[in-house]
Parts: C-alpha cells; structure tokens; sequence
C-alpha cells in the first residue's frame, strides 16, 4: 500500500489512529489486484503496530465505497489469459489465500474497525463492511450481494458472516435477493451502526475513533476477541473463554492504571501493557 494519492490503498496514520482509503473512485473503488495487496499489507500493519489502536476503513469519492471485485482485471489473471505485469499482481498469483486476507478471515484482526461508508458497497464492498464493527454511513449509500443474478456467490465471508451478523431474515433478503438496500434500511436492519450526511461522514468516524483511543487497548482488543471467538461456542465454553480473556487483560498495568486515575480524578493513561 501507499501513503500518497496515487497508490489504489492510501495508508495514513493519525496518532494512534490508522486511515485506510480505498482510493480508486475513477473505477467505483473495485478490487483490482493492486488493491488486493496493499489493503492486506494494510491490514497486517494496522495488526503488527502497536501504536495503532484503531483502523479506520473509507474510500475516496462521494458515490463509491466498494463496488466489488474489479472482475476485468482479475479473472484473466486468475485464468491464465494475462500474464502478471506488476510485483502486486505476481504476489496476487502467489498467494491464493489473499482473499482471506483482506477480508480478514485468515487471520481476525482483533483491534477495532471503523467503517466510514461514502456511497455503494456492493459485492465484494458489502463483504468487505461485514468484516468491520462500527459502521457509519452516508445518507445516500447503498447496500447489495448482487452475486447470484450472475450465477455466482458472495463466498468472500457473507454466507457465514450475514446470517450471525443479522437476523436470519434480514440476512437472506440481502442473500437472496440480490437487491440494493438504502441506508436508512441498513440501519433499521443492523447493517450500520448511525447514518449521516456525507458532509459528516469523516468527522464521525473520527469521534468514534477518538472515542476507542481514550479507552485501554487490551480491554477493547479482549472484548473483540471474546465477541468473535465465541459466537457460536456452546456457552459453558463461552464463558471459559470469557473468563480467561478477563483474567489476561486483569493482570495488565492498564488494569491497575484506570482506577488509580479515577481516584486520582484525572484521565487514564493507557499504554497497552
């Protein structure tokens, strides 16, 4: 990825926050194998840097948040009928499991995401949001897994992630169906955490980010965590799990800092040990 106006993933950090674009507006921010690369290069810095306490997912443009895979560029790659012409595109080739990686499926990024939607997330952008947690976004943005009237499926993470994300009848209308949904009817779903105008957009993702700053990191990181891998566990073994993630982040410095500065009356200084 980059960190200049150029690269199709701009990379930028803000204090402990990090900023993710999704910087192809010309091509509805598709997926291209560019992409592919340096939004999972993205990732495993956002999950390798310590001082990174949260990851904030957007993309550059007013229409377009993701708009899928961009298939005219990918499939000849994948097939064979195009020869690799980049260093992105050969690592593409090398590393089948890529997909997993951007979607972070591979490996759970267990530090929070924010997701700032600017406009449509069809496809591989709806996938992508579902591998987010809070997700604000603008008036306008649509929502679809348009997959099946092509005589595909959405198997970047939706037919598992969807139906525990939603109620099963929410989740099959946007699986089945293949139709887009507004905003306003992501949120009344559970989709998207707030909706609000695109003038708006940035600055509350921003208070939302600030907001996980101010708060002890191995705490939100065992709390995302504990959320994920239990999910479906039977829950004696959810709450075994539960108690052991308490218990880790209990005997952290953090732990002893937050109610030494609510005695002293002063903000906790949390250094994520």
């Amino acid at each position: 990825f980059g960190r200049d106006v150029m690269s199709s993933v701009v990379f930028e950090k803000r204090g402990q926050q990090a900023w993710i674009t999704l910087n192809r507006p010309a091509a509805k921010n598709m997926i291209n194998g560019d992409m592919f690369v340096e939004l999972a290069d993205a990732w495993q810095e956002v999950r390798d840097d310590d001082a990174i306490r949260v990851a904030v997912l957007t993309a550059a443009g007013e229409e377009d948040f993701c708009c899928g895979g961009d298939l005219s560029q990918i499939i000849p790659l994948w097939t064979g009928a195009k020869k690799p012409q980049t260093p992105q595109e050969e690592r593409l080739l090398s590393d089948p499991m890529i997909v997993d990686q951007i979607m972070l499926k591979a490996k759970p990024l267990y530090k929070p995401v924010i997701a700032a939607v600017n406009g449509r997330a069809l496809g591989g952008g709806a996938e992508l949001l579902q591998a987010t947690d809070i997700r604000i976004a603008a008036e306008h943005a649509q929502f679809a897994l348009p997959e099946p009237k092509v005589g595909v499926v959405p198997g970047a993470g939706s037919m598992v992630r969807l139906a525990r994300q939603l109620p099963w009848a929410h989740a099959m209308k946007m699986l089945l169906g293949g139709e887009p949904i507004s905003a306003q009817e992501a949120l009344a779903m559970g989709l998207v955490s707030e909706v609000v105008p695109l003038t708006e957009l940035q600055s509350r993702a921003e208070h939302y980010a600030q907001n996980i700053c101010r708060q002890a990191p191995l705490a939100l990181q065992a709390i995302k965590k504990t959320a994920l891998e239990t999910h479906t566990l039977p829950w004696a073994e959810a709450f075994q799990f539960e108690m052991e993630q308490a218990g880790l982040v209990m005997m952290s410095k953090d732990a002893r800092e937050g109610p030494r500065a609510f005695k002293e009356k002063r903000q906790p200084l949390f250094r994520g040990e």
